[in-house]
C-alpha cells in the first residue's frame, strides 16, 4: 500500500500547489483588469473619465467596479499561503493578512466614495452599496487594502527564498515582490496631500492624479500576484538576470 499512498499524497500536494497558483493568478488578473476596463470605458464613453477608480461607481461601470472588488475580496479570503512562524517573530500569517486585505477590498465596494455631484444620477438598480456613511470608511478601506497587499508582497511573498538566517535572497522574483510593495506604499503616500490639501487637489485633479496613482498601485498589485503565480516569465527572467542572486527557481 506504500506506493498508492505515496501517489495519492503526491497528487493531493500537486492539486494544492495548482490551487494556490490559480488563486494567485486570478488575483493578479483581476488587479490588472479593473483599471484596464475602466480606461477602456472612459475612452469609448465621452465625458465619463472619473477622477478616481472609486468614482467610476457612479457611472455605468459601477457594477463592474463592485463586482471585481468583491471578487478580489473573496479570492483573498480563500488564499492560505505560508503558515505563521512564531520563532521568527511573525505576528500574522499569510492567511490572516490576505483575509484582512479581502475584508478591506469588500469594504471599498460596499462603502463607495461619496461625491457632491456624481456624473451619473443615481437610479434604482444602477448603484450598489451603502451611501450614508462618512468617506473615512471608503478611504480607510482602500488604504488598508493596499497596505495589507504591500506587506504581503514585501514580507510574506519573499519568505519562500531566504537564506538560513532569514534574510531575503535578492533573486529576480524577490526584487519584483519588494519593488511592487514599495510602489504600493509610495502611491498611498503620494495621495495623502492630494486628499488632505485643497490646493493640491485643485492643481492635480485635471491630470486625473488620483486615478493614475490608484492605477499604478493596482498594476503593482497585479504584477506581484502574477509573479507569485509563476506568470510573466519574460519579466521574471529579465529581472533575474540583473538580480544579485540570479533568476528565481520555479
Amino acid at each position: 500500500m506504500t506506493q498508492p499512498d505515496t501517489g495519492l499524497r503526491e497528487e493531493a500536494q500537486n492539486d494544492l500547489v495548482l490551487e494556490y497558483l490559480n488563486v494567485r493568478r486570478a488575483l493578479g488578473y483581476l488587479g490588472f483588469l479593473l483599471p484596464a476596463m475602466l480606461i477602456a470605458y472612459a475612452l469609448t464613453a465621452k465625458g465619463t473619465f472619473a477622477p478616481s477608480i472609486s468614482e467610476f461607481y457612479y457611472t455605468h461601470m459601477g457594477d463592474i467596479f463592485v463586482g471585481i472588488m468583491c471578487a478580489i475580496g473573496v479570492f483573498l479570503f480563500t488564499y492560505k499561503g505560508y503558515a505563521r512562524r512564531p520563532e521568527k517573530g511573525e505576528i500574522l500569517s499569510d492567511r490572516w493578512l490576505s483575509r484582512i486585505a479581502g475584508a478591506f477590498a469588500i469594504g471599498v465596494a460596499i462603502f463607495p466614495v461619496r461625491v457632491e455631484a456624481p456624473m451619473l444620477c443615481t437610479e434604482e438598480g444602477i448603484n450598489l452599496g451603502i451611501e450614508c456613511h462618512p468617506n473615512l470608511f471608503h478611504f480607510g478601506s482602500a488604504t488598508g487594502f493596499f497596505a495589507a497587499l504591500a506587506i504581503l508582497s514585501i514580507f510574506q511573498f519573499t519568505k519562500g527564498d531566504r537564506d538560513e538566517e532569514g534574510r531575503i535572497r535578492w533573486t529576480g522574483d524577490n526584487l519584483i515582490f519588494v519593488g511592487c510593495g514599495v510602489v504600493m506604499i509610495l502611491c498611498l503616500l503620494a495621495l495623502v496631500p492630494y486628499v488632505l490639501i485643497d490646493a493640491a487637489t485643485e492643481a492635480l485633479a485635471p491630470w486625473k492624479y488620483m486615478f493614475v496613482m490608484e492605477t499604478v498601485a493596482c498594476v503593482a498589485f497585479s504584477i506581484s500576484w502574477l509573479v507569485k503565480g509563476k506568470q510573466l516569465g519574460a519579466i521574471r527572467t529579465a529581472v533575474g538576470r540583473m538580480a544579485p542572486a540570479g533568476v528565481s527557481p520555479d
